[in-house]
């Protein structure tokens, strides 16, 4: 199967949540407690599952998972990225994502990765493992995206970046998309306190139950670029 990297032109995999509401396991519109008032009813659209394809990124087909640590593992440095399971286990890489999300007491091993749902929408995900091998789940979160629209591809753009390493694609392609929904469990009682923290308290959650809120926000743009590996760019991986 051939392999790509795709370049984006923003952080992908570590999202500001914003809203954060507790639903019921149907999904209907309820009250919610922990002070997010009203749920906004989610729909079938808020999913983590990959599934389906979106086309026309730089001409090709996008389908299944893409990891922004991907490229770690192709390199072979730093150590602890296994491409095979998306499980990160490097000390200094977890550092680096506690410095940003916030980490569970005990976890050992991070799954981190953007997943496409439908021809329209894609699902950032970050799960906590209490081990290296991204076996034994602490707590999980998703940011979910709709409408998801490719727009036209465009040229002459600058191959460097100001503070950053390397040679940048010059050529690109426009995407859309807008925030929809979150998904977020604790499987144990420290990821129970980490999501507790990581949403300033403003959850009234349950040990081993999957919630979902409406996170709705205007559009957000990107550029996305597909390369061949042997170019081992920044980038995030897909199996095409």
């Amino acid at each position: 199967m051939k392999k790509a990297l795709i370049y984006f032109t923003m952080i992908v995999g570590i999202i500001a949540f914003i809203g954060a509401c507790k639903s019921s396991d149907d999904d209907s519109s309820t009250a919610a407690t922990g002070g997010c008032g009203t749920l906004t009813e989610v729909t079938t659209s808020c999913s983590s599952t990959p599934s389906g394809s979106i086309t026309g990124i730089d001409n090709q087909t996008l389908t299944g998972v893409f990891s922004t640590m991907h490229y770690y593992g192709i390199i072979g440095s730093p150590s602890g990225v296994d491409n095979t399971t998306d499980c990160i286990s490097n000390e200094s890489l977890l550092s680096s994502m506690e410095a940003s999300i916030g980490k569970p007491d005990g976890a050992l091993g991070l799954i981190m990765n953007t997943a496409v749902t439908s021809s329209s929408s894609m699902s950032a995900r970050n799960i906590w493992y209490s081990d290296t091998s991204c076996s034994t789940e602490i707590a999980r979160y998703s940011n979910g995206y709709i409408n998801v629209a490719v727009g036209d591809n465009v040229t002459g753009l600058s191959t460097s970046v100001s503070g950053k390493s390397g040679t940048y694609p010059s050529t690109a392609t426009k995407v859309t998309w807008n925030n929809s929904c979150n998904i977020f469990k604790a499987s144990t009682a420290a990821g129970l306190t980490y999501l507790d923290t990581l949403f300033s308290g403003t959850l009234s959650l349950d040990l081993g139950t999957e919630y979902k809120c409406a996170n709705q926000t205007g559009n957000k743009y990107l550029l996305m670029k597909v390369l061949d590996t042997s170019a081992l760019g920044i980038g995030i991986d897909s199996t095409l």
